[in-house]
């Protein structure tokens, strides 16, 4: 278990930094295919929790396995909120933004981005399953591409509603502006305040954002084992 873990934390943490840094989803997408080429003989590269409660109520991991992939992705994302705080450095116009925000409804425009995530995490779940544990497609050597070319393509039809479809990558976005200040020897000024407050604005949008997420796994789990009872 020790090594399962130990991949996970690895590909999710350069997973969620790729999708703070990179500029173009094509980066994050070619990424992703390598580190589930890397991860999925030991762990299976899930890299998502929402990705591991669809393995869990797929019937191809138990409970403690989630809970324990679920730690350590999450473990590993605010590791890579650290890291890309550090790396990009306070972003002024992101504190702007975060002004104008304090004084609007944390859930303004939630129904559209949580349909999208939904539908994002469902697609991209199922697409999992079904090239990494259906009877159909078992040894296949494509299943990284796959995954890769769902992600890339839902990154891009969805563009603008910057789509996650990953908990942990969720929670790395939050954290970016708090950490950047940090970093940036902002702790303690209006800045870093403003941040503070902000982030402490969107948590309840962030934990609605991933239950939409952990819903969308869920789902197709369920349509998976609606469509294929007899493989279990």
């Amino acid at each position: 278990m020790r090594n399962k873990l130990l991949l996970e934390a690895v590909g999710t943490f350069f997973l969620c930094l790729a999708a703070l840094v990179a500029t173009n989803p094509l980066s994050v997408a070619a990424l992703l295919c390598a580190l589930i080429y890397m991860g999925a003989p030991v762990s299976l590269a899930h890299y998502n929790p929402a990705v591991s409660l669809a393995f869990r109520l797929r019937g191809r991991s138990g409970s403690r396995a989630l809970w324990s992939y679920v730690g350590v992705q999450l473990a590993a994302a605010i590791l890579a909120a650290a890291v890309g705080g550090f790396l990009l450095g306070h972003d002024s116009e992101h504190a702007k933004g975060a002004v104008d925000a304090l004084s609007e409804s944390a859930f303004a425009g939630f129904g559209a981005t949580a349909t999208v995530e939904l539908l994002g995490t469902f697609a991209l779940a199922f697409v999992i399953l079904m090239v990494g544990t259906s009877r159909l497609t078992a040894g296949n050597s494509y299943f990284g591409l796959a995954i890769a070319a769902v992600v890339l393509g839902l990154s891009g039809t969805f563009g603008e509603f910057d789509l996650a479809m990953n908990p942990a990558v969720s929670l790395a976005h939050a954290l970016l502006g708090v950490f950047s200040a940090l970093f940036d020897g902002l702790f303690g000024t209006k800045t870093f305040v403003t941040e503070s407050l902000f982030l402490a604005k969107i948590v309840p949008r962030v934990l609605a954002e991933i239950a939409v997420q952990l819903a969308g796994g869920a789902l197709a789990a369920w349509f998976f084992r609606k469509l294929f009872p007899e493989d279990r």
